[in-house]
């Protein structure tokens, strides 16, 4: 008894301790009510970096399913320098920009999560901060398989 007791604990340590696949990520399914919660980012922002230097980004509901988004080369917002899309489409809501797109895995209430689809190793977070801040986070994995983040503050600078 105390023998087989003892295999099945080792079987299962060793299985805890095995190498494991990364997770994927599962795009959602989403409505036109659920992709309407993400109104709450339109407007302009300046987002922090990590240095202390600063980023400008805009972003403008189209209608009920597009949310345009405009990247700035500095404050003065006059010179466009990256520019992409936030769409929901045959029940997949996804930010593209460039060749890049990412396919959101959670909408609700506190923000939006999105995973890599094509184009992009990365994922990013959206968490939506009171009054007019939110928290973009970066995730990924580095060459030597390290998961890292980046956290960037963004405050509203107009409506």
């Amino acid at each position: 008894m105390f023998t087989r007791r003892a295999v099945v604990l080792v079987a299962l340590a060793l299985a805890a301790c095995a190498p494991r696949e990364p997770e994927v990520a599962v795009i959602g399914r989403f409505t036109v009510q659920q992709f309407s919660t993400l109104r709450w980012v339109e407007g302009t922002w300046r987002g922090r970096l990590p240095d202390g230097g600063a980023f400008y980004e805009r972003y403008r509901v189209v209608d009920d399913s597009t949310i345009a988004m405009q990247s700035f080369a500095d404050s003065t917002l006059t010179v466009t320098s990256d520019s992409g899309r936030i769409a929901l489409r045959d029940g997949t809501i996804a930010d593209e920009g460039g060749a890049a797109r990412w396919g959101a895995t959670r909408v609700d209430s506190t923000g939006v999560e999105f995973a890599p689809m094509t184009g992009a190793t990365n994922g990013f977070t959206w968490t939506k901060d009171r009054g007019d801040r939110w928290t973009a986070t970066l995730i990924w994995t580095d060459k030597d398989g390290r998961l890292r983040t980046v956290v960037y503050p963004m405050e509203r600078i107009a409506p």
